[in-house]
């Protein structure tokens, strides 16, 4: 019993850390903008990089991405930190913590339970725990989106890393499930964080996934 209730102080936790909505408040405080109207109307990093380069240029969209990233990494790693104090099993408090930041990350109370799609949550998980095991996750992820943008017959020229990073879901989200292999194989310990927070990224990422099969049905995909 004891257990069940600390499990759950650490759920209740993470989710509110997780909750946190620092893109949004980035957008309010800094680029007088707000995100969830903007771009792909996503409270995430990629959305200010978007919003703050269209705003301000490359360099300070850059620079809000990394801000926005790190904040929503950190949130998540500080959940847990917080839970593994709690939980003498690191493997049990880093999934549970893990999955409940990211949860609070997508369906924010401070947002109306909306909020962004938790990757950057995500990540900032596997690169603090095992930072050479993210950069293999990376290139997964990455590969499966260059590919797909190769099997959409995208021209490959100065601008097909960009657009294929920006624009190619299915491949990256095919890249993430077969990421939860490489994790099992490369960071044990983060096996079952990725096995159930990885869901949580992919429903968070349907409304995109329909789009991007509508522009591959009406042959529009690359024409964006």
């Amino acid at each position: 019993m004891d257990d069940i209730i600390i499990y759950l102080l650490v759920a209740i936790i993470s989710f509110c850390l997780g909750s946190i909505p620092f893109a949004y408040l980035y957008g309010k405080t800094v680029l007088k903008e707000d995100l969830r109207k903007s771009g792909s109307k996503n409270t995430g990093a990629l959305n200010t990089l978007r919003a703050s380069s269209r705003k301000y240029g490359n360099a300070i969209g850059i620079f809000s991405f990394i801000c926005v990233f790190l904040l929503d990494a950190g949130k998540a790693v500080a959940a847990s930190y917080i839970a593994i104090q709690l939980i003498p099993n690191i493997t049990i408090a880093i999934t549970i913590s893990t999955f409940f930041a990211v949860l609070g990350h997508n369906y924010s109370p401070i947002l109306n339970f909306k909020g962004g799609r938790g990757a950057a949550s995500f990540f900032g998980i596997i690169l603090f725990y095992n930072p050479k095991a993210f950069i293999g996750y990376l290139i997964v992820l990455l590969s499966c989106m260059f590919i797909g943008d190769v099997f959409a017959k995208r021209r490959v020229n100065k601008d097909f890393f960009k657009k294929s990073i920006s624009d190619q879901i299915i491949g990256r989200l095919i890249g993430e499930i077969i990421g939860i292999f490489y994790i099992g194989l490369a960071a044990p310990e983060l096996f079952w964080a990725a096995l159930i927070t990885t869901p949580l990224i992919i429903i968070a990422h349907n409304p995109r996934i329909k789009d991007q099969f509508i522009k591959i049905k009406n042959n529009t995909y690359l024409n964006d």
